[in-house]
């Protein structure tokens, strides 16, 4: 017998498929676990522990279930924020062209949650043109910081459209450390000479724990101590009793102890809080002297949080101690660290039958309420789609990790056998001889080259891996060799290169999770898709190159995220069409179906076949036509009508639609929050969106043949269900647009009473609207009134009429005068442009906005007045007027002076207006340089009168500057 067959009878010997030595084998191995196991217990009794039980998915009881969406709470601090925002807003501060002030104090006094109430002040929001937000977590990494700046100047470019150099700016850097090669000095200095310095004004705040970093980078070092023993009180006991509950009775001595052991720190208070709150109040009093220390410092302050973490459930510290592979400081994407917890098996399904991400969702709020996250972030259908770590709860988290899960970064290399989960923070290092039992490799991009070899490394040397996250690399090509990864769960590969997979990804039949957005190369998805039976989301929104779907892909029933379904132009057998969504009834977030082209005989079928209408858990649709004019118009009208969706959807987007008429079915679907018409060229008829009852945002854009909103008139509307909840109204470039509704005031008959026409056009208005943007819609004479707007008015290039209308309004005859709130008297921002048909602002209007803060009127010919009042505008801070050439004064005569004394202005913008209102502001002017002395900045015709403060009269400045200082 040769030696191979020998090899060969006895491999097949000892191999599974021999039941009698693989049960031998099997039975050893059982016996040697029941060994261990008897001697774990044996060694227990000896030291006395105590074996503890729990269900891995049962979840602890909370007891407010809503704190998960409560806004940060700051107490205190008031005296702290005058003296910042005295530092931000007064010139006296600048010294030079950047001004810094440090915000310093130890871990957990709030110096970050305490800065961005600071960002987020509606003074600062009007003071600085442009507010930057930048996490160091770190020393003065210059490339890094300068990186982040110029990705936020980037995405506001791209928001705004607009040019935003040479603008004051707010930069916030938050949690900036001392160096380690000390060198703070040097990389200080680089960093401010890389900054803008051309405008004068602009500040800089940094928070920091370091006393030698607030006194190296700031003049006006601020340190924040620990709350007072009343503050700390108050916020104990928001955050430690329900609604109703009662904190009077609790033994005053117990509260001195309490107050006492925090030390003033919010977070520890309100951790601890959380804490007390679960247990009985009998156990408090030696829960204080056993558990927590006297004096909460930064040595001993991960003790004290400790103690919130220790009585977790094990598989909700699994999850909190997964989160230290996350990048200190940032902001988390809450529903890819669901999707990474189920991917490592921390979630199980709960006795309840529920999926397994609504069951992480109650993790993360379990973890939430007691503090571990804060600064939660909400989508537009109110569920939460980011938060952050502070820094002490992510110190935590690598602590109890311990070298189960690292971050390797430059210099370091704490990897063990045992270490489980690992990410590169620093450098693609592959190296890693002791980590093949690795069920994470994350390797974040900073600014490095993939290696193509990579490849080859990975999918040899860690065959045991859940998670795979490749993102932001550039990486051109995957290797077929990824197939060997055969564990492997989690795949991300967003915002990388490459034009197509390969199709040995389909043989990674354990993947769940597949992110390809933002992969703006990719033309296809892989053939043989359907193989990954147990994939659960397929993220590849803006996949822009994407070409078709392919067949199959509507056999992948566990699919809950589908971005984007691509109707491709060309047909063959390994093409899907929309039909392959039919069986897909698990879908949920956001799923846009994007027309590249369709089959003209199958086209309507196929489209019914899609079963939209069944897709229950859909809360955002969008419907884009990539083709061509057809010139069957009718056509158009059968193919959206087949894409009947489902009742319960919040959101619909319809592009490029071509048209004529909507479908029915859009009156039906009462649950939508935001309804947006985008390019409907052919439009002309739109169902009844007034009853609609949750509709919160409402936008027409480019619909070149739309006359009237509502065709059906205006007539019969039920007052009570009008528009109920819209708050934003957006209309541009709808050029035909004459009015809401063909029913308006120039259409009623002769012989109608005028008090029933003005009744009937008054109870029509938005009973809630807050921001109203019209803009391009020339013919647009009539509309519902909008007396509640508070957040903004925008009209360019249409009629003055709708507003007139409004200001004039008068209270229902069924509403006392006490009752009735005078039109517009809580907008804060009112911006007019190219407005050809106003003659004037009547005082009494102008007296209507009490709260107005902006006022901007730009390029109105025939607008002769506008009398303004000091004592009726209080809170106005900037007035821009540009382009109004008949207008003579900004007072009710001119008699009266220039401009009137307006108390609360800081910016005073005037160009391009007649001779009369170009002359006469200087100090030289007894008139009206009392009226105007106390603004900062005053700019007429493109020289500066003052400027932040400093009379600088015949300054000139350039026209970009002008237009920035608003």
């Amino acid at each position: 017998m040769s030696r191979n067959k020998i090899s060969r009878e006895v491999c097949t010997f000892f191999s599974a498929s021999n039941q009698f030595v693989y049960g031998w084998q099997t039975g050893h191995r059982v016996k040697e676990l029941r060994e261990r196991l008897d001697g774990i217990v044996s060694e227990s009794e000896k030291f006395h522990f105590e074996v503890l039980y729990e269900e891995k998915a049962s979840l602890p009881m909370i007891r407010e279930a809503t704190t998960s969406s409560e806004p940060e709470i700051i107490i205190g601090r008031e005296d702290e924020k005058k003296k910042v925002m005295s530092f931000l807003l007064n010139s006296n501060y600048e010294i030079e062209s950047v001004s810094v002030i440090s915000v310093i104090g130890m871990g957990g006094l709030g110096k970050t949650t305490f800065s961005q109430s600071i960002f987020n002040d509606e003074q600062v929001n009007l003071h600085f043109a442009l507010k930057l937000w930048v996490s160091v977590s770190g020393g003065f990494v210059v490339e890094n910081i300068l990186k982040d700046v110029s990705d936020q100047l980037e995405s506001l470019k791209s928001k705004h459209k607009e040019k935003i150099e040479n603008r004051k700016y707010l930069l916030v850097l938050d949690d900036v450390w001392d160096s380690e090669d000390g060198q703070d000095g040097e990389k200080w200095d680089n960093l401010k000479q890389s900054l803008p310095r051309e405008e004068r004004g602009s500040k800089i705040i940094i928070t920091t724990r370091s006393y030698a970093i607030a006194t190296l980078t700031s003049r006006v070092p601020l340190e924040l101590k620990g709350l007072t023993d009343e503050d700390s009180w108050s916020l104990f006991s928001r955050k430690a009793f329900g609604p109703g509950q009662e904190s009077n009775n609790i033994d005053k001595n117990i509260k001195k102890e309490i107050v006492e052991r925090c030390c003033g720190a919010p977070l520890v208070i309100k951790t601890i809080a959380r804490l007390m709150s679960s247990k009985d109040r009998a156990q408090w009093p030696s829960f204080i002297k056993q558990q927590l220390p006297y004096r909460v410092k930064d040595d001993n302050i991960m003790h004290t949080l400790k103690l919130s973490y220790d009585p977790l459930p094990s598989y909700m510290k699994h999850c909190f101690a997964y989160c230290s592979l996350l990048p200190k400081g940032d902001e988390i994407d809450v529903k890819s660290l669901f999707q990474l917890w189920i991917a490592q098996g921390f979630i199980s399904s709960s006795s309840l039958g529920e999926c397994l991400e609504t069951v992480a969702l109650r993790c993360f709020e379990s973890l939430l309420w007691r503090s571990f996250f804060h600064q939660v972030t909400k989508d537009a259908f109110g569920d939460i789609r980011s938060c952050k770590m502070h820094d002490f709860m992510h110190d935590l988290a690598t602590k109890v990790a311990g070298s189960q899960s690292i971050k390797v970064e430059r210099g370091g290399n704490r990897i063990r056998e045992w270490t489980r989960h690992v990410s590169f923070d620093k450098e693609l290092d592959l190296s890693l001889p002791c980590a093949k039992r690795l069920r994470t490799l994350v390797i974040l991009q900073a600014g490095g080259k993939w290696d193509g070899g990579a490849w080859e490394s990975i999918c040899r040397d860690f065959r045991r891996l859940r998670v795979l996250v490749l993102s932001d690399w550039g990486i051109k090509e995957v290797s077929p060799l990824i197939e060997k990864l055969k564990h492997l769960k989690y795949f991300d590969l967003s915002n990388n290169e490459m034009e197509a997979l390969p199709n040995s990804v389909t043989n990674l039949v354990n993947l769940q999770v597949l992110k390809l957005n933002g992969c703006r190369y990719l033309k296809e998805l892989p053939r043989d898709i359907n193989k990954l039976i147990n994939l659960r989301h397929l993220d590849n929104d803006s996949c822009g190159r994407l070409e078709y779907m392919p067949r199959g892909i509507g056999k992948l029933t566990s699919l809950q995220t589908l971005s984007c379904f691509v109707v491709a132009k060309n047909r063959s057998p390994m093409v899907g069409g929309l039909d392959e969504l039919s069986r897909l009834n698990d879908l949920r977030g956001s799923l846009e179906i994007i027309m590249k082209g369709y089959e003209r005989d199958s086209c309507i079928s196929e489209f019914e076949g899609a079963k939209l209408e069944d897709k229950q858990y859909l809360q955002s649709l969008t419907i884009d036509w990539e083709i061509d004019m057809d010139p069957d118009i009718d056509f158009y009208d059968k193919m959206l009508q087949s894409l009947h969706p489902n009742s319960s959807l919040q959101e619909l987007k319809v592009k490029r639609y071509r048209g004529m008429r909507f479908p029915s079915w859009l009156s039906d679907l009462s649950f939508l929050v935001r309804i947006s018409l985008d390019g409907c060229k052919r439009l002309e008829h739109i169902p009844p969106l007034d009853g609609i009852p949750y509709l919160e945002e409402l936008c027409f854009d480019e619909m070149d043949n739309l006359e009237y909103i509502d065709s059906e008139g205006g007539g019969g509307k039920e007052v009570s269900r009008f528009f109920y909840s819209l708050k934003t109204l957006w209309i541009r470039k709808c050029y035909r647009l004459k009015g809401w509704w063909k029913k308006s005031r120039g259409e009623m008959k002769d012989d109608s009473d005028e008090s029933t026409v003005e009744e009937e056009l008054i109870m029509l208005s938005f009973p809630r609207l807050s921001s109203l943007t019209i803009i391009d819609c020339p013919n647009l004479s009539s509309m519902p009134l909008f007396p509640t707007l508070d957040e903004g008015l925008e009209l360019i290039d249409t009629s003055s009429m709708p507003l007139q209308q409004t200001m004039t309004m008068k209270p229902p005859i069924y509403s006392s005068s006490s009752s009735f709130i005078r039109p517009l008297s809580n907008l804060k921002r009112l911006s007019i442009s190219s407005i050809d048909d106003m003659e004037s602002f009547p005082e009494a209007w102008l007296q209507n906005l009490s709260s107005l803060q902006k006022l901007s009127i730009d390029d109105c010919p025939r607008l002769e007045s506008l009398p303004l009042h000091g004592q009726g505008m209080p809170s106005l801070q900037q007035l821009w007027i540009h382009g109004c050439r008949e207008l003579k004064s900004l007072y009710e005569s001119k008699s009266q002076g220039m401009i009137p004394y307006l108390p609360s202005l800081q910016k005073l913008f005037v160009k391009g207006c007649s001779e009369e209102l170009s002359r006469g502001w200087g100090k030289e002017s007894e008139e009206v340089w009392p009226n105007i002395k106390h603004i900062p900045n005053i700019i007429i015709n493109v020289h500066y009168i003052q400027y932040e403060g400093r009379n600088v009269e015949d300054e000139r400045l350039s026209d970009t500057s002008g237009c920035c200082i608003m």
